[in-house]
């Protein structure tokens, strides 16, 4: 969660083929496991980032009361909304919250099935290389290349298992707590590790306070937004897309990512950040669907 001259979009364009490469390599049970854990939030992978949108509505960010401020109107992403995109159907305020601490190295090695005689150069500031993390577990030849490496008793079977974890850690700290130089931050093993064995916590909170976090910084001049962009991005066009009247939204299985393009296909985002910013600074509060779709009628 370090900032450096970079853009969050590049950054993810750089890691996403991997990523989607290493989730194609998983088996049938293996992707259930994780569709299981982290639910309709793996499909933001699908999702693409658009960055000049993102870029524009820094300059509406208000980070003293943590709200858009635009012409005559305020917009603040909320849990329920997330919860719409991470968890719909739970109770989130009702679930337990989770504070993720950075483990030291060997516990990060421990989490995620590497041997502690692996070399510490591939580890800094609280975060390990993409890279070093896809080419033992994302990559086919991972097992095969790393075995004596990985505590996995040189059984493949059970590199199979770790290396769903590890795909988890790894989708959070690209797609969804964004990271810059393609590391991914030590904190990701421990968020797994809660959300794989403690099913009464949940992402919601920290994902919101993320982006917030992010938008702040933004504000103040760092260039690279470093919370989840697409949930973002996705959260405000909804909000854009103004309907004649209340639609309650269809889901697939509870999954209102996976239907999202459908339902803005016909919304024309327009393209470059002046051209962004000049149409937000016009938008007025009757040119906006204030409710979406899966929340009740305010």
């Amino acid at each position: 969660m370090n900032t450096v001259q970079d853009s969050s979009q590049s950054v993810i364009e750089r890691t996403g083929l991997q990523l989607r490469r290493w989730w194609d390599d998983l088996k049938e049970d293996g992707r259930d496991w994780v569709k299981e854990n982290l639910g309709s939030l793996i499909d933001i992978m699908h999702i693409k980032p658009r960055e000049y949108l993102i870029k524009a509505l820094v300059i509406f960010w208000d980070p003293v009361h943590n709200v858009f401020r635009f012409s005559n109107f305020e917009l603040i992403p909320t849990l329920e909304e997330m919860d719409g995109y991470i968890d719909f159907g739970q109770e989130i305020r009702k679930q337990q919250l989770i504070f993720p601490r950075a483990p030291y190295v060997h516990r990060f090695f421990d989490l995620l099935n590497i041997s502690k005689q692996m070399n510490k150069a591939h580890m800094s500031k609280g975060c390990g290389s993409f890279y070093f993390l896809y080419f033992r577990f994302g990559h086919s030849a991972g097992f095969e290349t790393h075995e004596k490496r990985l505590n996995n008793k040189q059984d493949k079977s059970i590199w199979q298992i770790h290396r769903q974890f590890a795909f988890i850690a790894v989708f959070l700290g690209v797609m969804v707590f964004l990271n810059a130089e393609d590391t991914v931050d030590t904190r990701m093993a421990r968020i797994t590790q809660i959300i794989v064995t403690k099913k009464d916590h949940t992402l919601v909170p920290l994902v919101l306070a993320d982006i917030y976090r992010a938008l702040t910084l933004c504000k103040s001049g760092d260039p690279l937004f470093e919370g989840s962009n697409v949930l973002l991005q996705m959260w405000i066009i909804e909000h854009l897309r103004r309907h004649p009247k209340f639609m309650s939204y269809a889901s697939d299985g509870n999954n209102f990512i996976k239907k999202y393009e459908e339902r803005v296909e016909d919304y024309k985002p327009p393209e470059g950040v002046e051209v962004w910013v000049s149409y937000l600074r016009k938008l007025g509060e009757n040119q906006i669907e204030w409710t979406i779709g899966w929340l009740p009628v305010t």
